[in-house]
């Protein structure tokens, strides 16, 4: 039964896009636009800085509720909490009104590691800030997070293997869920934090006839 919730909870909260909700207030959609996904990195993009800390924010919360919430309802039942947070993730990169087209699932992600492991989401977030700036990419961070959760809880935390089951899994969606961030990347055609062409700066510096050597 308190799996069963867990689901149930962490779906539906995480199907709530603000994102999405935000794009058609300035009446476009946002998975039409920028990086084509339903979340903060793309609010950045498409509609500036204060729209990417507003879905920022509560694309944290939702996750870490789901988690709050399931943790009061059985609280002798620590998968099941965790489970909440990854179904919330689950639901904001696949939301049933949306087609199953959401975002990618990041910030949700932030928001489970906080309300697990609060230190070591601040620090390893702060990690993440640093390394999106010097490499201009986002991504960068993204992957130092997701990389590094299941391993902490596993090792670290000694956290049960049901739990560290259910962190894997939705690290490994949030990896397929940019994929396509990697083809963009090798073919230079990624939106950095600065907003221009990840790699273009980088392919200007190369004096004519250098790329061949």
């Amino acid at each position: 039964m308190a799996y069963v919730c867990a689901i149930i909870i962490g779906y539906l909260l995480g199907c709530v896009n603000s994102a999405y909700f935000l794009g058609k207030l300035h009446g476009f959609d946002i998975r039409t636009k920028g990086s084509f996904s339903a979340g903060a990195s793309n609010a950045k993009i498409t509609m500036g800085w204060p729209y990417f800390f507003i879905v920022l924010i509560y694309d944290l919360c939702k996750a870490a509720l789901a988690v709050y919430i399931v943790g009061k309802l059985f609280p002798d039942v620590y998968p099941a909490k965790v489970l909440a947070g990854c179904c919330a993730v689950v639901g904001h990169c696949y939301p049933f009104y949306l087609n199953w087209k959401g975002g990618k699932g990041f910030a949700s992600y932030i928001g489970l590691m906080a309300i697990l492991d609060f230190w070591f989401a601040a620090g390893c977030s702060a990690v993440c800030v640093i390394v999106s700036f010097i490499v201009n990419w986002i991504v960068a961070g993204t992957l130092v997070n997701i990389i590094s959760f299941p391993i902490w809880m596993a090792v670290v935390r000694k956290a049960d293997w049901l739990s560290v089951l259910f962190i894997s899994l939705t690290t490994l969606l949030i990896i397929w869920k940019h994929r396509m961030n990697f083809v963009k990347l090798a073919n230079h055609k990624e939106i950095g934090i600065n907003g221009n062409y990840v790699g273009t700066k980088i392919k200007a510096e190369v004096a004519p006839g250098e790329e061949a050597k």
